[in-house]
């Protein structure tokens, strides 16, 4: 069975109406295609709930388009344009550089005039865990090899020498390790120092290709050539020489001295500001104008050969930081053609939408938002879908035990056919939750690729509902009830900030917003600080400190920190946003954590069952009666749902006083009798001790809080993932739904919703 059908993309997120969307198609079989434009309303495909539910929107879509294969290049390298020839070594080059590599086993272009079509230009390798230099006029090849082979994950000051007048090429290696930049330190002999010589048969050619880091030019004709033979592992400060260096200054470059002028000096850490490294320049810095492009986002503010662990921050300390980690598996953009342009229809209502293409009897739904005009509302109500977490969870892989068939994290894995494809198919890139091939953590996540686990009936590879499908839950319910509402995106916050929800009397928070930037976070506490109202309806959101690329808005960045609940941790020395310079990991760990927005924050995961919620002594509160209105004091509530049969699950969150919670917070519920595989977030386990499950753990459960701010404004948390599960169910009447409509009625209407002191 092939998995490899008709997929897209588009070029954003969100879109306003009269604006432009462009689309951009690809099929492995190229032919004809019909697409259309499609409101998404329910993704849910669970026969205990209401079914898929999308809409036909006539518009210029309704089109049959030809559709043909484009080609994606995957892996991150550094382009530089030398048009003048100046970097080719007719007469004589030398390359000095720090070399860090983490798959030594793979032939990989180090840094190259080459073109592989050809077999012309010069070339320095990895072959087979070797060091190579290979020179080629297209005819005669000259190649020198160390006999050393390379540790990973250790670095090596490289000097490599083309030395046309006498006839010979050079190439030697010194592992340059102190006691925290290297897999050793420096008491360890890894006898790996050494030097090799070889004859030189003829100068090398000069192929119409740019100098490439971290690959190798598959081609000379393209005006940008494919790139193969892709580096994994970092590289600092490469210098080219116009000459072959004599044996005296290459012991000068080994000792960690700068050496004489060079043709061509590339300082990574160059254009570092307070707020990062904002573009994908390299600067060249012998004034020539040899500047790089950064393809593919390699990873930017790593520590590099000379770190000596005392400074943490890259902008405190670039001279320390003057390393790319590259991967062959980055992807910042597909960059395929164009295939459609949309204008968005001035009279269309915000929401959720989607291209919808079928070919060959299979369809795929490339999903976008409609957000209202420029400095407009047209609802009292905002429903804010957390596009920064469907980008951190972006094609998500699943890592399998071969032997038992488990996920890693321990839970029973239910395949789709798109987790199938997503292992199959490296071209569509990682998720903030998977590994590089090299085994970095992915720290980069872009909209510009198709990602088909944002596909409206996409189901998690844990069994359930997870991200924008689980969001649909709510939007759903809203669109049956009747509410009007504007769609916004976490693109939208972060660009407008607290003006942006300003115009709404309230503002909704679906299932899971984990992550976020300091943008939004500031622009919620403006908002409530101001009198405005917010509904939690998920649970461990507002977790991951989250940065935009500021050159390019399609992308993200997180960096895991020293803990919280996460799939990979930073490096030591590498938790700093390459994009804006702070810190990354948990908001929490940085005084913001999410008690001090919504009053509830992270607390547990529970992914195999959910439990319900009782009601507290607070629920009794005359203020708080509105809440309750049709719901006895006895009833137990959320005992039911399409997220694991009821409304507290898969991850919660508590009130917690101690991390902000407002003083003035009612408790009006909480979940108890989670299971023993719900378990305690890392943060709150200080200790190597038992009693951290659901069993018997009193943190393990989901509270519903209530609180006022100043000016009228209030928040109302679920604080379950689970919840927006259990809105349909009953044909949508039952108390979680009743309980939702109630608070969301007050909320939106005119008028100060009761102080809470």
């Amino acid at each position: 069975m092939s998995f490899q059908q008709i997929r897209g993309y588009c070029d954003r997120p969100n879109v306003r109406p009269s604006e432009t969307l462009d689309f951009f198609l690809s099929s492995p079989t190229p032919g004809d295609c019909v697409t259309s434009l499609v409101r998404l309303v329910h993704g849910d495909r669970n026969p205990a709930g209401p079914g898929y539910k999308e809409e036909a929107i006539p518009s210029a879509l309704d089109a049959q388009q030809t559709v043909g294969t484009q080609f994606t290049q995957v892996g991150a390298y550094v382009e530089v344009a030398d048009t003048a020839n100046q970097l080719d070594g007719a007469t004589g080059l030398s390359l000095h550089l720090h070399l860090w590599s983490t798959t030594p086993g793979k032939r990989q272009g180090v840094i190259s005039r080459w073109s592989e079509s050809a077999r012309a230009g010069w070339a320095l390798l990895i072959d087979d865990g070797h060091l190579v230099l290979s020179v080629s006029d297209g005819t005669h090849a000259s190649h020198v090899r160390l006999p050393q082979a390379l540790f990973p994950e250790v670095w090596y000051s490289v000097v490599a020498r083309i030395d046309v007048a006498g006839g010979t090429l050079n190439l030697s290696q010194v592992a340059t390790i102190n006691s925290v930049n290297s897999r050793f330190g420096p008491m360890v002999n890894l006898d790996s120092d050494g030097t090799a010589s070889a004859p030189l048969a003829a100068p090398p050619g000069t192929p119409t290709v740019p100098l490439l880091m971290a690959g190798l030019a598959e081609n000379s004709s393209a005006s940008r050539p494919r790139v193969v033979a892709l580096f994994n592992g970092k590289l600092d400060t490469p210098r080219l020489y116009d000459r072959a260096l004599s044996d005296a200054e290459v012991a000068t470059l080994h000792a960690g001295d700068t050496g004489p002028a060079p043709l061509a000096h590339w300082d990574f850490a160059a254009g570092t500001t307070r707020r990062g490294i904002p573009t994908d320049e390299v600067r060249e810095m012998s004034g020539r104008g040899l500047h790089g492009l950064c393809i593919n986002q390699p990873d930017r503010g790593m520590t590099g050969w000379n770190w000596d662990g005392l400074e943490e921050h890259f902008v405190h300390c670039p001279e320390q930081y003057g390393a790319l980690w590259f991967h062959e598996d980055s992807l910042d953009d597909c960059r395929w053609e164009r295939s459609l342009r949309l204008t968005i229809p001035a009279d269309l209502p915000s929401g959720c939408y989607a291209l919808k293409l079928a070919q060959a009897g299979k369809t795929d739904r490339v999903p976008f938002f409609v957000v209202p005009p420029q400095g407009t509302a047209t609802a009292r109500i905002a429903v804010v879908m957390p596009t920064f977490s469907y980008l951190a969870y972006a094609n998500s892989q699943v890592l399998l035990n071969a032997a038992t068939g488990q996920s890693v994290m321990g839970v029973l894995t239910t395949l789709d056919d798109l987790d199938i494809e997503l292992n199959l198919t490296p071209a569509w890139g990682r998720s903030a939750y998977d590994y590089h091939v090299d085994g970095r953590g992915v720290q980069y996540s872009t909209w510009r690729r198709p990602i088909l686990n944002l596909r409206p009936d996409y189901r998690h590879e844990f069994g359930s509902i997870w991200q924008f499908p689980a969001d649909l839950h709510l939007i759903d319910w809203l669109t049956v009830k009747g509410f009007a509402f504007d769609v916004i995106t976490d693109h939208d916050l972060q660009a407008e900030g607290a003006s942006l929800l300003q115009r709404y009397a309230v503002v909704i928070s679906p299932s899971h917003a984990e992550y976020a930037s300091s943008q939004m976070l500031d622009a919620y506490e403006q908002y409530f600080a101001n009198g405005g109202r917010g509904m939690y309806l998920g649970a461990n959101g507002f977790y991951w400190i989250t940065s935009q690329h500021p050159a390019k808005p399609w992308m993200i960045e997180v960096r895991k920190g020293e803990t919280g609940d996460q799939a990979w941790r930073g490096r030591p020395g590498e938790l700093f946003h390459s994009t804006t310079g702070e810190r990354g990991g948990l908001w929490r760990m940085r005084a913001r954590a999410p008690q001090k927005l919504w009053a509830t924050g992270y607390t547990a995961h529970g992914l195999e069952v959910s439990a319900s919620y009782h009601q507290m002594p607070d629920a009794r509160d005359p203020r708080v009666a509105f809440i309750f209105e049709g719901i006895a004091a006895d009833e137990i509530i959320g005992k039911f749902g399409l997220v694991n049969q009821s409304a507290a699950g898969l991850e919660m969150d508590r009130i917690d006083y101690t991390l902000g919670t407002p003083p003035n917070t009612l408790l009006l519920a909480s979940s108890y009798g989670h299971s023993a595989s719900a378990m305690l977030v890392p943060e709150d386990q200080y200790f190597a001790y038992p009693g951290i499950t659901g069993r018997d753990n009193p943190l393990v459960r989901s509270d519903i809080a209530y609180a006022t701010t100043r000016h009228g404004g209030a928040v109302f948390s679920t604080s379950s993932m689970a919840w927006c599960g259990s809105l349909s169910h009953g044909d949508y009447t039952n108390n979680v739904s009743r309980m939702t409509e109630n608070v969301l009625r007050r909320f939106a209407a005119d008028g100060p919703v009761d102080e809470v002191v």
